[in-house]
């Protein structure tokens, strides 16, 4: 079902769904949507609707805007590790 509506934009950045689309949607008070922009459309889905594909796909576009290499990753993966083991050696003293 098409919804033609306008809304507008706040100074914060916020901007109402109309109802409809929020009631044939679901959408409640802690809905999440994702939102991405194809060229000059903003598009949004509920969260609860994303694939794995659509979450990584998310994550390597934002890793390589902030030049994040799997290598990078992989270090910091292996200090987290390597922070938790020292964590819990310590407390079993």
């Amino acid at each position: 079902m098409a919804v033609n509506e306008v809304v507008k934009i706040t100074s914060k950045g916020q901007c109402t769904l109309p109802v409809e689309i929020r009631r044939d949607l679901s959408l409640g008070k802690d809905s999440y949507l994702y939102v991405t922009r194809l060229g000059r459309l903003i598009v949004m889905k509920k969260v609860d609707e994303l694939s794995l594909n659509d979450i990584s796909a998310t994550l390597q576009s934002l890793a390589k805007k902030r030049g994040t290499t799997r290598n990078l990753l992989m270090r910091e993966v292996e200090r987290a590790r390597e922070k938790q083991s020292k964590a819990q050696a310590h407390r079993s003293y």
